[in-house]
């Protein structure tokens, strides 16, 4: 092969991985950034323009089954996703893609609107992070706090900076009205089925009782489930490698209805009702 060939195709293979996403991933499927709100911010939107499904048209983007909306969630693959939303409606890239991007329509008192959706994978396209844009125009919002900062190990008290980040959630709650709060807590796969059933449970409810105590007035919905719905499987790892590979089961969930005016803590995902209001005046 001749030099300028290499040299062409090394190029064009450099070319096709930086191609590969619009916005800055994390291993873990997470935008990056050096605190959430940066993260957040530094996501990247596509125009609706540049939508590329039936893009023949006057109209951009799909007009989504909410049903299928709503059971996205963490650890589904991009072939359950695409059976589930379609194909992606924007070019993120040829290679290495760990960022889907959807246009939803729908309407609103008779009003015809758009929202953006987004899809964060992690290094082994498994489906981490989700966004909705503009802000809160899914109408829920929803926080997945990692186990790791909230609580010390093999504990189920808050830890100063746990108490930080749910404080932060209890004023988002607040802020945006939410009529109906669940907490969801989760452990790893390491341990007996029944303490880590426990352990889930006792961590949700202390989580209920800070946002209580910050003045969170909602009907509640506190479940502890154990090892269940774990979204990294760690296959091949052992001892200290195995429990921090493990680290994203350890996590409690927060979804709430009302309208989402700050993702300052938030990863949002779809929620049961499609979209609300547009954009908060």
């Amino acid at each position: 092969m001749k030099l300028s060939h290499f040299l062409l195709s090394t190029i064009t293979a450099t070319t096709l991985v930086a191609c590969g996403n619009l916005s800055n991933i994390t291993d873990e499927g997470q935008p990056s950034g050096e605190t959430t709100e940066q993260a957040v911010a530094n996501l990247v939107w596509p125009k609706i323009d540049k939508s590329l499904f039936n893009h023949d048209g006057s109209q951009f983007g799909s007009w989504p089954n909410w049903d299928n909306v709503r059971m996205i969630e963490r650890g589904m693959n991009k072939d359950q996703i695409r059976n589930l939303l379609g194909r992606p409606h924007f070019a993120e890239g040829l290679y290495g893609v760990r960022e889907w991007d959807y246009a939803f329509n729908y309407r609103e008192n008779g009003e015809h609107k758009i929202c953006q959706y987004k899809i964060l994978f992690d290094k082994n396209m498994n489906a981490q992070s989700f966004f909705w844009y503009p802000n809160g125009c899914n109408g829920h919002s929803s926080f997945d706090l990692s186990g790791d900062f909230l609580f010390d190990f093999n504990n189920d008290m808050l830890t100063v900076k746990g108490r930080e980040v749910v404080d932060s959630v209890a004023a988002q709650l607040i802020k945006s009205g939410a009529k109906n709060v669940s907490i969801d807590g989760y452990t790893d796969r390491l341990g007996s089925d029944a303490y880590n059933l426990d352990l889930s449970q006792r961590r949700a409810d202390r989580v209920k009782a800070r946002l209580i105590e910050q003045g969170v007035h909602a009907n509640f919905v506190v479940t502890g489930h154990g090892k269940a719905n774990q979204v990294k499987a760690c296959d091949g790892e052992s001892g200290q490698a195995l429990r921090d590979c493990l680290r994203p089961n350890r996590r409690v969930e927060i979804k709430s209805s009302g309208i989402v005016l700050n993702q300052s803590e938030s990863s949002n995902v779809a929620g049961p009702k499609g979209p609300t209001p547009y954009y908060q005046k």
